[in-house]
């Protein structure tokens, strides 16, 4: 697998504090054929040879979760001061977004509980607290979308599994 080159002067910086979760599927961002099959040795390297054919500066994403052996691991791929930029996506929420990915394609199987306790444990709620934000304000791509085509995360996604599992694991 080639490496991204890390350049991010390419990035742009967010100005503004974040206020939005946005969660998305792997399987929508990058037209090699690879990145869209659901299977893990196909797929992230499919993503990484997507990011380098479309000449980006990096994954489209803040944080890709993806099952490794039995359990799901968070993956960094975007430090958060910088903005993913989905043109779909109304500025004045994008601007104040984080990226959540779940590796594979959600319109074809159907995310685990462990998925949702691990998104929610690692990732929504430690983003909740830091930036004083509530669960109200995690949102799946489809529901921010301008496109109304667009179906991320899924078919079999659901925001009210994600939100009980948030409320499961709250950081007080």
């Amino acid at each position: 697998m080639a490496k991204i080159i890390l350049n991010p002067s390419l990035l742009k910086v967010r100005r503004q504090t974040v206020k939005w979760l946005i969660i998305h599927h792997t399987a929508e961002m990058y037209k090699e054929p690879q990145a869209k099959v659901d299977n893990p040795i196909y797929q992230t390297p499919g993503i990484f040879n997507g990011v380098l054919e479309l000449k980006q500066a990096d994954v489209n994403y803040h944080y890709v979760l993806e099952k490794i052996k039995e359990d799901y691991v968070v993956i960094t791929t975007r430090p958060f001061p910088y903005l993913c930029e989905w043109p779909d996506i109304p500025n004045d929420i994008n601007k104040r977004a984080l990226h959540i990915a779940l590796l594979g394609n959600y319109d074809f199987k159907i995310p685990d509980k462990r998925l949702y306790d691990i998104l929610a444990y690692r990732v929504l709620n430690p983003m909740l607290k830091m930036f004083a934000i509530p669960p109200s304000k995690i949102k799946l791509h489809k529901d921010v979308s301008t496109d109304k085509e667009v179906y991320c995360p899924g078919e079999f996604v659901e925001i009210d599994r994600i939100i009980t599992s948030v409320r499961k694991f709250v950081i007080k």
